[in-house]
């Protein structure tokens, strides 16, 4: 498995409970992450770029059992979009600079030829050539060209990717059409889900931190990056002193672009094996995303939180793009800002529907996902 995000990032996305699913399944996982080059500690040295120089220090971890190898590869220089650094030749070769050699690597980690090659990054297509494999897939989670990272090269080596994958996997039905104008041999929507067990059944006991707070909380767990909408969450907290908001994940631009509040509190990066105790200890799961400023990344995303929320017992309040709609969720979906504010509002003062929300969630476990692809592969 190529993979933009590292094994043990505080992002737990798709791909991560895939592998996990894969190896109930009876398969040895390598899960190989994005590269890291000595250009990223000028960029700062933050406690997940430490993570992944220590994991490719080490040679790789271990982890379930031992069924499952993870690996940071470094090279010196690697793909951003950056000059010299977006070159088409970068993007393609860079695999070739790494050390100790990334495919190298692999080989002595058990994973000389593989059953079948899992993609879900464009900076490792290179294993298409790089290593012998029966069937390979990509995933697609979003729009990859509406990423401020993006690059004239990623956008030529995404369509010719998806040429030569035997699946491309998409996570919206929104990215179905973005998908096929790219000619895939073969597609399938596979759409993100939850870890029923992690997050319904998680920890209740409550974080020190969030017992402390005012109640009630309003949540927010992930990313809080371009697609966020900052002056949502700023206003709602404004017009809410009621309500604690809380966010939790890397909040670097947060921290500049929000005003302090005594009701608004930045958490930081919190271990995903923690989180289902924040969750269960808040009142309301917010998704403030930018639907008008950032369209068309918003509208290809299908949120694994919306998930995450719901399996814990929370109502859910989200800004309105089409494949919030689709999902027919519990969640009350808003179209204007007036509108999310009330929403949050109400939410907290309402009884919930617990069993709704688990009713609503239980088809999505990953197990049910992981399933559907290697059914989809088998056929």
């Amino acid at each position: 498995m190529g993979c933009a995000q590292y094994w043990t990032s505080p992002f737990q996305v798709g791909s991560h409970h895939l592998a996990r699913g894969l190896v109930a399944e009876g398969f040895e996982v390598a899960f190989v992450s994005d590269p890291v080059s000595p250009l990223h500690v000028l960029q700062g040295v933050t406690p997940e770029l430490r993570e992944r120089w220590a994991i490719h220090r080490a040679g790789g971890i271990r982890d379930l059992d031992g069924r499952l190898w993870a690996y940071v590869p470094a090279a010196p220089i690697t793909p951003h979009n950056r000059p010299l650094l977006r070159t088409e030749w970068v993007q393609r070769h860079w695999s070739r600079l790494t050390v100790p050699n990334l495919p190298k690597v692999a080989r002595g980690a058990g994973f000389s030829e593989v059953d079948f090659l899992y993609l879900d990054s464009l900076n490792q297509a290179f294993w298409l050539d790089g290593i012998p494999h029966h069937r390979s897939v990509l995933r697609i989670a979003d729009r990859t060209t509406a990423f401020e990272k993006s690059t004239p090269a990623v956008a030529r080596l995404e369509r010719q990717v998806v040429g030569r994958a035997d699946l491309v996997a998409y996570t919206a039905l929104s990215l179905r059409e973005y998908v096929e104008a790219m000619g895939p041999r073969a597609a399938m929507h596979l759409p993100n889900g939850v870890d029923l067990t992690h997050f319904a059944r998680g920890s209740r006991s409550p974080p020190p931190e969030l017992a402390a707070l005012p109640r009630p909380i309003a949540v927010y767990v992930g990313a809080m990056d371009a697609w966020f909408d900052f002056d949502l969450i700023q206003a709602a907290a404004e017009r809410l002193p009621h309500i604690s908001f809380v966010l939790i994940g890397p909040d670097h631009r947060a921290r500049q672009r929000l005003v302090p509040r005594s009701n608004l509190y930045l958490f930081g990066r919190r271990p995903y094996a923690e989180l289902p105790a924040y969750l269960h200890h808040a009142d309301v799961g917010l998704i403030p995303f930018d639907v008008v400023g950032h369209a068309d990344l918003v509208r290809s995303i299908h949120p694994l939180k919306l998930y995450e929320y719901m399996a814990c017992g929370l109502p859910v309040v989200a800004m309105e793009w089409e494949e919030l709609k689709t999902l027919r969720s519990p969640a009350v979906l808003c179209t204007t800002h007036e509108e999310f504010i009330a929403a949050v509002d109400a939410s907290v003062r309402m009884p919930r529907d617990r069993d709704g929300y688990l009713r609503f969630t239980e088809p999505a476990d990953w197990r049910t996902r992981v399933a559907a692809l290697l059914a989809r592969l088998e056929a």
